[in-house]
């Protein structure tokens, strides 16, 4: 398990886009999700925390942070364009106590004090809303859906097609561009 230390939030965006990027790839769910913005209920973070596959199809997405305390003083870890939805102590690295007294989270940052250094399991959802687009393979024919802005991140929130829709064999996206291929139709999340 790769655990990701938080020293340049520029770093941290890029590591969290390009990891959102090769790992968003649902093809499809016989159960709902919800939708961003809606309110998460304890068995929908559990289950989002235990199946990444799912929690990136609803939008969110599953990290390990590591947040460490030094000499006593407050530590403030910060995760870029992300909202943390749900934190939990995953992993307790320091002889300190690290407590629900001694940590804290706000929009987008975990804060350890009092010695705590803990590797924190963290559900986390993007602060954009992504645009959805229909972007359709007719006869199995390469078509490209192109977007106003550049893609940072992509996952097929509903396919239409009988053919599969696997990510960078019959659809993915470069630049500004959607593509699609091999028959996949399908409804898209872009951010």
């Amino acid at each position: 398990m790769r655990y990701l230390r938080f020293n340049n939030p520029f770093m941290v965006r890029k590591i969290i886009f390009n990891h959102l990027a090769k790992m968003l790839t649902v093809c499809s769910l016989a159960i709902s999700v919800p939708t961003l913005g809606q309110q998460l209920e304890a068995n929908d973070i559990q289950r989002y925390l235990n199946d990444t596959q799912l929690a990136e199809a609803a939008g969110y997405k599953t990290l390990y942070v590591v947040c460490e305390s030094h000499n006593y003083q407050p530590e403030v870890c910060t995760l870029g364009d992300l909202k943390i939805v749900h934190t939990n102590v995953h992993k307790k690295l320091s002889n300190s106590s690290c407590n629900n007294s001694v940590w804290s989270t706000t929009n987008n940052q975990i804060i350890t004090t009092k010695g705590c250094r803990a590797v924190f399991q963290v559900l986390a959802k993007l602060n954009v809303n992504p645009v959805t687009l229909q972007c359709s393979s007719n006869n199995y024919q390469y078509r490209e859906c192109p977007v106003p802005f550049q893609i940072k991140g992509a996952w097929l929130n509903k396919r239409h097609s009988k053919s599969p829709c696997q990510q960078e064999k019959s659809w993915g996206t470069r630049n500004n561009i959607l593509w699609v291929n091999n028959g996949c139709r399908g409804t898209f999340n872009l951010f």
